[in-house]
């Protein structure tokens, strides 16, 4: 099984548990429970939180604002197509994100200097007159970009293929959230100078062809949520065997101990310091 949107892989936890000096351990049968739990304390921290951590591509639709200035109803990285009601797709040149150099973005603003407004529908109608396509995800950072260069294609690809060749996978991993062009993949597996997505398309994006020699990136999750839903599950996989990592416990007034929970403070902390607001 191949962790979907986990924001730590298989490997991570592995390195994150074994202590300096020892053999990292495979099980396969073990690495079935632990991607699982990877995968629930993944989106655990999404629900909590009420945001995503990983990128998706989706069309959103809003209303004619009554400003210069576009809210939007969740974060936004990248803008791929901004369409005004009348149907025009309107260039990056008229636009910028608001905040301009922070990410996640909250809003799309007009250029003060650009003539465009936005319109209503062709039916004249302002209610979810104006459509966003973007990838959207929180990722807080002083740049846009959560992508870190992974390779290049060594091969054009057609709307099918899952296997392909690149000038290297050394930094690759299953798991992973890859970028080529505006399409994004899960990594299933690696071999020498080879990356196996699981779907073309996937994250809500749609597959197309590419050239060879474009670049391949590799999606950077929060830190934050990297290590908390490391140690959550890894609370959780102890637990089974009746240990638990977490320092966490509750002693009622009548000095009763309750049993440690899954979710530590440190985890706790990060959701609480990353709840929606909207």
């Amino acid at each position: 099984m191949t962790s979907r949107n986990s924001y730590a892989s298989l490997a991570d936890y592995k390195a994150y548990v074994t202590a300096r000096g020892q053999a990292i351990n495979i099980n396969l049968a073990d690495d079935v429970v632990i991607d699982g739990l990877l995968d629930s304390a993944s989106r655990y921290i999404d629900d909590e939180s009420g945001r995503v951590f990983y990128p998706y591509v989706q069309t959103r639709y809003y209303d004619v604002p009554d400003t210069r200035e576009l809210c939007l109803d969740e974060d936004l990285l990248e803008v791929l197509t901004l369409v005004n009601g009348d149907g025009t797709t309107i260039t990056s040149s008229d636009y910028f994100l608001v905040p301009k150099n922070i990410s996640p973005a909250y809003a799309i603003k007009l250029n003060d200097v650009s003539t465009l407004l936005w319109t209503l529908s062709n039916l004249s109608s302002a209610e979810n007159a104006i459509s966003v396509t973007g990838i959207w995800c929180y990722r807080q950072q002083y740049s846009r970009n959560g992508w870190k260069v992974g390779t290049t294609t060594a091969e054009a690809l057609d709307l099918t293929e899952v296997e392909f060749d690149v000038t290297s996978s050394a930094l690759f991993s299953a798991g992973q959230v890859i970028r080529y062009g505006d399409e994004l993949g899960i990594v299933a597996s690696t071999s020498s100078g080879k990356i196996t997505v699981v779907s073309r398309g996937d994250n809500g994006s749609t597959a197309a062809t590419h050239l060879s020699g474009i670049t391949v990136y590799i999606w950077q999750p929060e830190r934050g949520a990297v290590n908390a839903v490391l140690e959550m599950s890894n609370s959780a996989y102890n637990r089974r065997f009746g240990n638990s990592t977490s320092s966490a416990v509750t002693i009622t007034a009548a000095g009763v101990v309750i049993s440690p929970r899954d979710i530590s403070a440190s985890a706790q902390a990060f959701i609480d310091g990353h709840k929606d607001k909207l």
